[in-house]
């Protein structure tokens, strides 16, 4: 019973009064889903908006409060060259199943930080190397 009224970080329990929870909760349910669309949710008109605003670095009113991991920002930044490398080594352009421009466009345009391609930079990242480990022969 004790371990119930320990807050959340999604507002559940907690032993304040039913007004503050109420608020308490609606604010961290809103920092929960802000957290969502401006990492792996973001839309591309609001990645384009974000890219203009970049200086403002608003991410940080974000980013950090419930997840540890961002990969939308960490392929634009502390990862881009590693996806640079990868997504774009002629090796994996030249895979039967992937489309050379689209990829190329995709990696540069969320590298630059006007587009939110972390869904299927994940997805492709993840095809290729599982088809380097178990389908390319040395």
């Amino acid at each position: 019973m004790e371990l119930r009224r320990i807050r959340t970080d999604r507002g559940l329990a907690g032993g304040k009064g039913r007004l503050a929870a109420c608020g308490s909760r609606g604010w961290l349910e809103f920092t929960f889903k802000a957290e969502y669309a401006y990492d792996y949710g973001m839309p591309q008109w609001l990645a384009r908006l974000d890219h203009r605003l970049a200086k403002l670095r608003l991410e940080r009113l974000f980013l950090g409060r419930h997840k540890f991991y961002h990969f939308r920002v960490w392929y634009r930044d502390a990862l881009s060259k590693y996806v640079r490398e990868i997504l774009l080594d002629p090796l994996t352009l030249s895979r039967p199943y992937l489309q050379r421009k689209a990829l190329e466009a995709m990696v540069r345009a969320h590298a630059k930080g006007d587009r939110n391609y972390t869904t299927e930079i994940h997805k492709v990242l993840t095809l290729e190397l599982v088809h380097r480990l178990f389908l390319d022969t040395k």
